[in-house]
């Protein structure tokens, strides 16, 4: 199964000599876009009709941008291959005769399993490609939640109890005190402290900024997230019977499970300082986690902003900086009617000499 990084995350800090001081959480929703997953639909022979229609959507909707879902899809009619031809293709070893869904993860769970397979059906897809609990999830992390932490049930009220009150003065704990990262810098603000900011400081998205964590519970039993759950914890995981703790943040990343029996307050506190520290490392393979298959588009949420040089927020910026009153009006003349403060000056260069280059330091590929 997935590589698993746990709670332990707190420990395993990138170090940086210059770090972002976005804070994690929300440098990968900003800026992480979510690895996809491989959807291999077999069969022999045409597929039910219904199913192929579905099917069909679905891929329009992949073609489409802002991409509704970090997902990509093969449809393959096995009566076509030949024995070397399946062979060669990854996650058909198991296929049976009858049609199936067979999910792939992406590289980075860094294992050669598949994440879920069942049979290839419109009520399975439907499970599949989303649920209430993603829903909900999603939705958190776009109004500015830092972390939303899924509690899986046991099915034993007294355990499930202790399990949320954990977790509850976990977060309270944290929330009282850790803090935002000194340095960064709202768009809105962009123009204030021009001559002093790193622009990788910059937030790309107008959602509010605050430390905030919501918690909530997903019943092991409910047929409508059997599907995301088997894919959301290991199933050795679940025959321990103990209630899960997962912690989602950014564009449905996560740690993995941690069962509640093993946790405690500190160590829920020291996840949640990791994650709502500054990123000291932009790599997103250089952090620990992996991604899940959410049917979001993040993009369209987010309607964040990558400045370059023609930016609108830039050109704003720099009429700031540059206009001084107090210079005579010949000097003012010299540039056009706004004499050119040399700090903007100089980063007007920056950005020109660039091109069209990002602002925005782009994360360097991993190793």
């Amino acid at each position: 199964m997935k590589t698993v990084t746990a709670l332990t995350i707190s420990i395993l800090l990138a170090s940086g000599l210059f770090a972002c001081q976005v804070p994690v959480f929300r440098f990968a929703l900003e800026r992480w876009p979510a690895d996809n997953f491989r959807l291999l639909v077999t069969s022999h022979g045409p597929l039910d009709q219904a199913l192929g229609s579905e099917l069909e959507n679905l891929q329009q909707s992949l073609e489409a941008e802002p991409r509704p879902i970090n997902l990509e899809l093969e449809v393959i009619d096995l009566s076509t291959l030949t024995e070397a031809q399946r062979i060669s293709i990854p996650g058909l070893e198991n296929v049976g005769v009858e049609p199936s869904l067979i999910l792939i993860p992406p590289q980075s769970w860094q294992t050669e399993e598949t994440a879920w397979s069942g049979a290839a059906t419109t009520e399975n897809l439907a499970l599949l490609l989303d649920s209430p609990a993603r829903q909900q999830c999603a939705d958190h992390l776009l109004k500015g939640a830092s972390t939303a932490w899924i509690i899986v049930t046991s099915g034993d009220a007294e355990k499930d109890s202790r399990a949320k009150a954990l977790l509850a003065a976990g977060l309270a704990k944290a929330s009282s005190l850790l803090k935002i990262p000194k340095g960064v810098i709202r768009r809105e603000d962009l123009n204030k402290e021009l001559a002093t900011i790193d622009l990788d400081d910059v937030l790309r998205s107008d959602i509010p900024l605050s430390i905030s964590f919501v918690s909530q519970t997903l019943d092991r039993r409910d047929p409508a997230e059997a599907v995301f759950l088997s894919f959301l914890v290991e199933p050795e995981a679940l025959r321990t019977g103990e209630p899960l703790i997962v912690p989602i943040f950014g564009r449905g990343r996560t740690a993995g499970p941690v069962s509640a029996a093993g946790l405690t307050i500190d160590r829920i506190f020291g996840a949640c300082e990791y994650l709502c520290g500054a990123c000291s490392c932009q790599v997103k393979q250089g952090n620990p986690g992996y991604d899940l298959l959410f049917k979001t588009s993040w993009d369209a949420h987010l309607n964040s902003t990558i400045i370059t040089a023609e930016s609108e927020i830039v050109q704003q910026a720099l009429d700031v900086v540059s206009f001084s009153p107090d210079l005579p009006a010949s000097e003012s003349d010299q540039t056009g009617g706004l004499p050119i403060h040399p700090v903007a000056l100089g980063l007007a260069v920056v950005l020109l000499a660039g091109g069209a280059f990002f602002v925005f330091r782009k994360p360097a590929p991993a190793g």
